[in-house]
């Protein structure tokens, strides 16, 4: 029996910009994104014709239906019209509703691995539209690196990686993702930009030029201007990475988890070590390719 074994990265949001409510109900978006080394683990094998089951660790994270995997391989199945099946068992490590996109990781991978296990062959863009219909990070998570997102995410383009070392705090208090697009009380949009807003301009122009040093200034989220108890507590942690000597932070997504780019690894272990008396979850973690953040390995078993 094939076994895929799939590693696949969390992501942090340099630049997240919220433009305003799409006529679908949506919002759109300007985004950059990256992947970062905080894994959660897949395991996916061929089950029965028809049946689909999703488990995951903890017993906190959505299981069957619930969960995004299962939405993932559903979706999958009915747009490629196959009736196999596939048991999907998931370990979570990125830190459930915290900004960092563990569930959409999880999707992408899903999608890329039953992809292989099925033998199916899905264009590029068809693979990403089916993942937009599943959440606006998904497509992202199938390229993974450095990537500028518009619209609701959707609309993709790569741009130069950073190398550094981060230190990540997650709150204990998290946000959910309505409440925090309805604190920001956005109105509706009216139509597309045709280029990106000025904050998203100087980030984009830092990493293009390899400049790390202008990063700091550049980090920007609309959502740490949403009044709620939680981002609070992220506002909190990012004042404290900085108090701990980080050169720049901000929060990802709609939060509540906040990264602080380090001098390097040894700052940013240092800057882990002070932060985790205060905080319950704190990690290191460094920016990843697009090559090192979704990893298959397949194997034969008995």
């Amino acid at each position: 029996m094939r076994r895929l074994n799939i590693r696949t990265a969390a992501k942090i949001n340099l630049c997240l910009r919220v433009l305003g409510r799409r006529a679908d109900g949506y919002h759109e978006v300007e985004t950059v994104l990256h992947s970062v080394g905080i894994w959660d683990r897949l395991q996916i094998h061929e089950a029965e014709p028809g049946v689909l089951a999703v488990a995951a660790t903890p017993e906190t994270a959505p299981q069957g239906e619930d969960n995004l995997c299962w939405v993932a391989a559903s979706l999958l199945r009915d747009r490629a019209k196959v009736k196999r099946g596939a048991a999907i068992r998931v370990e979570k490590a990125i830190p459930i509703r915290s900004g960092l996109g563990g569930g959409s990781s999880d999707a992408a991978a899903t999608l890329a691995g039953l992809l292989r296990l099925w033998d199916l062959d899905l264009g590029r863009d068809e693979l990403e539209g089916l993942a937009a219909d599943i959440g606006a990070d998904v497509p992202f998570f199938l390229r993974g690196g450095c990537c500028l997102a518009r619209g609701r995410g959707e609309r993709l383009a790569a741009w130069p990686e950073l190398s550094a070392w981060l230190v990540l705090v997650a709150p204990e208090r998290r946000v959910s993702t309505a409440q925090a697009y309805a604190a920001l009380k956005r109105g509706v949009t009216r139509g597309r930009r045709r280029g990106p807003s000025r904050p998203v301009q100087r980030l984009l122009a830092a990493l293009e030029k390899g400049d790390v040093g202008a990063l700091p200034e550049a980090l920007h989220n609309d959502f740490e201007g949403a009044a709620m108890a939680a981002i609070g507590d992220a506002l909190q942690a990012k004042r404290d990475l900085l108090d701990a000597g980080c050169i720049g932070a901000a929060m990802s997504g709609s939060g509540s988890a906040v990264y602080g780019i380090a001098r390097d690894e040894a700052a940013a272990k240092e800057a882990a070590t002070r932060l985790g008396v205060k905080w319950p979850w704190v990690t290191v973690a460094r920016t990843l390719s697009a090559e090192e953040s979704l990893v298959i390995t397949e194997m034969e078993t008995g």
